[in-house]
C-alpha cells in the first residue's frame, strides 16, 4: 500500500504535524479571542436590556416592524408583477390583432380574390352549358321530355344533359 511506505510516511506525518499545530496556534491566538469578547459583548447587553425594561417588548417590537416591512415589500413586488403581467398580456393582444390585421390583408385578401373568380368561372359555364342544352335540344323533344319526364321520369334527360356536358367539358 503506498500510504503506508516506510519512505514516505515519516515525511508526511511531519508536515501534517506542523500545519495542524500551526493552524491550531493561529486559532488560539487570534480567533478565539475575538469570538470570546464578542460574546461578552452580547451577554454583557442581553443583561443590560433585560434590566432596563425587558428584552421581550424590544424583540417583539423589531420582529413586528421586519415583518411589517416585509408584507408591504412583498404586496408592492405584488402589485408591480401584476401589472407587469396584465400590461404584457395586453400588449401582446394588440401585438397578435396587428399581425393578423395584416395577414388579413396581405394573404387572405388575394385568396378571396381567386376564391371569387373562381366561382364567377365555375357559374358563368354552368350557365353557358345550360344555354347550350337549350339551344342542342329542339323545343318540341324538350316539351316532349318534360311532358314524358313528368309521367316517367326524368331518367333520359339526365342521361342526356350529363352526355352533352361530359362532351362540353372535354
Amino acid at each position: 500500500m503506498p500510504q503506508l511506505d516506510t519512505m514516505t510516511f515519516f515525511s508526511q506525518f511531519f508536515w501534517l504535524c506542523f500545519f495542524f499545530l500551526g493552524f491550531y496556534l493561529t486559532l488560539v491566538k487570534y480567533f478565539l479571542p475575538k469570538m470570546s469578547r464578542i460574546l461578552k459583548v452580547r451577554s454583557l447587553r442581553m443583561n443590560t436590556t433585560t434590566q432596563q425594561g425587558g428584552i421581550h417588548s424590544d424583540i417583539q417590537k423589531e420582529n413586528q416592524d421586519l415583518k411589517k416591512t416585509r408584507d408591504d415589500f412583498l404586496s408592492q413586488a405584488f402589485k408591480e408583477s401584476r401589472n407587469f403581467a396584465n400590461q404584457t398580456v395586453s400588449n401582446t393582444n394588440e401585438w397578435v390583432s396587428k399581425i393578423l390585421a395584416d395577414h388579413n390583408k396581405n394573404q387572405f385578401q388575394e385568396m378571396n380574390k381567386v376564391f371569387l373568380q373562381s366561382i364567377a368561372e365555375l357559374s358563368v359555364s354552368q350557365a353557358f352549358a345550360q344555354n347550350n342544352l337549350k339551344t342542342v335540344i329542339s323545343p318540341t323533344s324538350l316539351k316532349a321530355s318534360q311532358q314524358g319526364g313528368k309521367k316517367k321520369g326524368n331518367s333520359s334527360e339526365k342521361i342526356f344533359t350529363f352526355h352533352v356536358c361530359e362532351s362540353l367539358r372535354s
